[in-house]
């Protein structure tokens, strides 16, 4: 019996590893012990989103350094045969990069020997409300992870407003007018997605090459900006990451990642931080996120690296301006 696949995507900040997470909680909430595969692919050199992740019935693994949807077609293609050999699966969840185009990864799991063991059941893409139109000039996978996809799930609504989230599902009907589109809080997508996961649906549009709206296949272009044999560039997107050592002031550090320009469109770390604000005077381990110019952050474990980091990704961003904004804030 083929594992169901199903596939997460969306472009930088769209909420994809909010939304796993998400679902992770909520099976452990209610003692579910089925087990089910996670695999984070991430484009930079080092991973964060595998950290923020949590779920004891679930076997976790992260594919950093790289998009999965081109250079790590083979590296996914082992992960995924590891891991059904060894792991008796309900389902498999597979959150791609904030710029990887599904339909590669659909062509890829329809090769032997993956699809003998694995069969890929949804493709799931998330679509920021508050950022989407303007993230189609950034990139083109913006557009793919449309228009191939089967359901696209809107987050981001009760921030964007009735009219910014009515254009944006406009702009989604144009570019994937057969997929399914739901509008929802996190909880109401993650529920929806525990539904798919229990009961993967047989077949996806992504078998069928979805045409745009003048009758042609949009296409996956691997140009030598796709290909990032150095896993720092993708689909007009860098990734830099610094490490952070010691403790930093929360407060300031997210005053500095606020004040970074708008082609930094995701920023996400975990550092040692202390919260005067937050009455919290003791360094602790926290998550710090940018999602176009807002800043968020929270408490979380320890991660399985001694020291902080914080990964920007975006075009042209550099590793300098990340430094600067840990310097102020030590």
């Amino acid at each position: 019996m083929r594992v169901p696949l199903v596939l997460v995507t969306g472009f930088l900040g769209s909420g994809k590893t909010t939304l796993v997470n998400r679902i992770l909680a909520r099976r452990a909430a209610r003692g579910d012990t089925t087990k089910l595969g996670v695999i984070v692919n991430e484009l930079g050199e080092v991973g964060i989103d595998g950290a923020l992740l949590s779920g004891a019935s679930t076997r976790q693994i992260e594919l950093p350094g790289g998009c999965v949807c081109c250079v790590l077609g083979d590296e996914l293609d082992t992960t995924l045969l590891e891991l059904v050999d060894a792991n008796p699966l309900s389902a498999i969840l597979l959150e791609t990069t904030g710029v990887a185009e599904p339909l590669p990864i659909a062509w890829a799991l329809r090769r032997p020997p993956i699809d003998e063991r694995v069969r890929l059941a949804v493709v799931v893409t998330l679509v920021d409300a508050t950022t989407f139109l303007t993230s189609r000039t950034l990139s083109a996978s913006v557009d793919s992870q449309v228009a191939y996809a089967d359901v696209v799930l809107v987050t981001k609504a009760e921030i964007a407003g009735d009219h910014d989230t009515d254009a944006a599902i406009a702009a989604v009907r144009t570019l994937a007018p057969r997929a399914l589109i739901r509008r929802g809080s996190t909880d109401e997508h993650a529920s929806w997605l525990e539904q798919a996961l229990s009961d993967p649906p047989i077949g996806h549009l992504s078998e069928a090459l979805v045409p745009s709206p003048d009758g042609q296949v949009i296409p996956h272009v691997h140009d030598e900006s796709c290909r990032h044999p150095d896993a720092t560039t993708a689909h007009g997107i860098d990734s830099v990451w610094v490490p952070v050592q010691g403790a930093v002031d929360l407060e300031e550090l997210e005053d500095q990642l606020a004040d970074l320009p708008a082609n930094y469109v995701r920023i996400k770390g975990i550092v040692r931080a202390i919260d005067a604000r937050g009455g919290r005077p003791e360094a602790c381990w926290t998550a710090v996120h940018r999602v176009g110019l807002r800043v968020s952050s929270e408490p979380v474990g320890a991660p399985d690296f001694e020291e902080g980091r914080l990964v920007a990704l975006g075009p042209a961003v550099e590793a300098e301006a990340l430094e600067r904004c840990v310097r102020a804030a030590r």
